[in-house]
């Protein structure tokens, strides 16, 4: 099976629990160092690839796609230099165009995986839960739910005409060691910096950590369907970040600080009742998945 990406908290969790008993490949640019080689380490195969590039010389006999990728624009200069949240428009073309010549390309497969965004949806802006039938809308402030948006028209279309089947998950606040919004939270209470949040407080949100991401990617990646399967992918926990960035706070004795600035994503609360029927429940409370990161990334800090 192939994980485009592979190294984020949607995709690694499931790649880390695949590996051990299936040949797993892992696509990607591979530019943090020493990336690479921990895959390799862990009897994963290494493709060294960007999605601009083409797929001519990559297999397209795998049994699965897990696609998490997130690709950079190209600039005037032809390097892939620029992050595809700030590359609108060109990112919009861009990345639903390597989207689909990658689904194209690996057809066979059993099942090809789209890690979406609930970033996707309009907003209500507190916590009412939101199903997968509700609107588009501007969640961010950038470019990136409008490349959601396109990469999942793309799967669809592909997935029909070629008879492929696929999922579209649209994550929520996807979090572990691999990086996510509770994990980048966490740093800055490590670090004693603010963090930034919508004006319209409490900030409601439903995070999700690595077990469950785990667990329920791999039955994301085997549950896809014709046309696509699209679910909301989040934890089953309605928090607020308020609250959950003062309960890390204790457990690790520095109290957080808070800046509100519309620059801030508002709060999106995703409908989980579809995701418990196609894929199952979470086993991870809020409080587990915040003690368990703070034990794996700041040990020393645990009292």
């Amino acid at each position: 099976m192939l994980f485009v990406g592979g190294q984020g908290p949607v995709s690694a969790p499931a790649l880390r629990l695949l590996a051990p008993d299936n040949d797993v490949f892992a696509m990607a640019r591979f530019s943090k160092p020493g990336a690479q080689k921990k895959l390799e380490s862990s009897g994963v195969t290494c493709i060294r690839h960007d999605l601009f590039e083409s797929f001519d010389d990559l297999p397209d006999d795998f049994d699965y796609v897990f696609h998490s990728a997130l690709p950079l624009t190209r600039s005037a200069t032809g390097r892939s230099d620029v992050p595809s949240r700030n590359g609108w428009p060109s990112s919009f073309d861009a990345y639903a165009d390597a989207t689909g010549r990658l689904m194209a390309h690996c057809r066979s497969a059993k099942g090809f995986l789209f890690a979406s965004t609930i970033s996707v949806y309009d907003p209500p802006g507190d916590e009412t839960p939101v199903t997968e039938s509700h609107s588009f809308g501007i969640h961010t402030t950038s470019a990136y739910s409008f490349t959601k948006v396109a990469n999942e028209a793309v799967i669809s279309y592909l997935s029909r005409s070629l008879d492929i089947k696929a999922t579209i998950i649209r994550v929520g606040s996807a979090s572990g060691v691999d990086g996510g919004p509770v994990r980048n939270r966490l740093d800055r209470i490590v670090q004693g910096k603010p963090i930034r949040l919508h004006p319209d407080s409490p900030n409601y949100t439903r995070p999700i950590f690595e077990p469950d991401c785990a667990r329920l990617g791999v039955a994301a990646l085997e549950a896809g369907r014709v046309p696509p399967l699209v679910v909301n992918w989040c934890g089953d926990d309605v928090v607020t970040v308020e609250e959950y960035c003062m309960y890390m706070g204790e457990l690790i004795g520095r109290e957080p600080s808070f800046e509100y600035t519309n620059a801030a994503w508002c709060s999106l609360v995703a409908d989980t009742t579809f995701r418990h029927e196609v894929l199952g429940h979470c086993e991870v409370t809020w409080r587990e998945g915040c003690r368990m990161l703070v034990a794996q990334c700041y040990p020393e800090l645990v009292a």
